[in-house]
């Protein structure tokens, strides 16, 4: 029997690309662009790890559009309301990007500086320098967005290894019972910058083991805002960054009151949590 060659090689692909539950195991840059046809493209952004609100830095990566993988890995569910991409990184680290934001700004993985230095960054908010992004760091198009830029560097996962999708709705067990629109607001706050290093009931990132909540039981609420307001403060050379440095500092305030205003709500209905102090 004859076989063609060409019309096994993609499901050949793809079986290999799709891991467990779902996600895209990565390829190395090469055999992703051409598994896909997908020219690489040079872009320049404002690097976010090493900007300031007074001194923005401009670096050129080459780059693969992360749309067209998105709709060729997991058709046009992507781009639905509820839908979140998971970007997992080699350190457990654990990116939620919502679906409607992929799809309003332009966004690539990069595998490469366009002017051939080192494909690393330094990371100052949490004391880290020359830190390789490789295989992919995902880049956003900022120069003209102002949100973006605001943002700044969340959103931004280095040494991304794989990518998954997911709905928003499968997270709702995070949330407290007659959860209040501002406990919601707070919720989604946490799993946008905390849940990122940190898990609650096994959702979120695996750089930090210790359930979120539990870590917290040794917290007073005023020492907890201090601490994610500036982190070195409480314990200089962290590895933990002050959370949204570039945003306003009033909206800054608030956000950490409502991030607090969450966790205590969570450790209420967790009082096993606290039974043991967290090590």
């Amino acid at each position: 029997m004859a076989y063609c060659l060409k019309c096994i090689l993609p499901v050949f692909l793809a079986m290999a690309v799709f891991g467990k539950a779902g996600a895209v195991e990565l390829p190395p840059p090469a055999d992703l662009s051409s598994q896909y046809a997908l020219p690489s493209r040079q872009v320049i952004v404002v690097e976010p790890h090493e900007s300031t609100n007074e001194r923005q830095k401009r670096v050129e990566y080459t780059a693969l559009p992360i749309d067209g993988l998105l709709t060729r890995w997991f058709g046009d569910r992507w781009t639905s309301e509820e839908a979140e991409i998971v970007f997992l990184a080699k350190d457990g680290y654990r990116s939620v990007v919502p679906g409607p934001k992929l799809k309003k700004y332009r966004a690539f993985l990069a595998f490469a500086r366009s002017d051939g230095a080192p494909f690393t960054v330094d990371n100052s908010s949490q004391n880290e320098r020359k830190i390789p992004l490789s295989p992919y760091y995902l880049v956003w198009d900022n120069k003209k967005e102002p949100e973006l830029l605001r943002q700044g560097a969340y959103g931004w996962p280095y040494q991304v290894t794989a990518v998954e999708w997911h709905s928003k709705s499968e997270d709702r067990a995070l949330l407290p019972a007659r959860a209040s629109p501002m406990l919601e607001q707070g919720f989604a706050e946490t799993k946008e910058y905390c849940l990122t290093c940190h898990n609650i009931r096994g959702i979120g990132g695996k750089k930090y083991p210790v359930d979120l909540i539990r870590a917290l039981c040794r917290w007073q609420e005023p020492d907890l805002k201090a601490w994610i307001d500036s982190p070195s403060r409480v314990k200089p050379g962290t590895a933990m960054p002050p959370l949204a440095r570039l945003l306003p500092e009033a909206e800054r305030q608030r956000m950490i009151g409502r991030i607090v205003g969450y966790l205590g709500a969570m450790k209420v209905e967790s009082p096993e949590a606290c039974a043991r102090p967290a090590p």
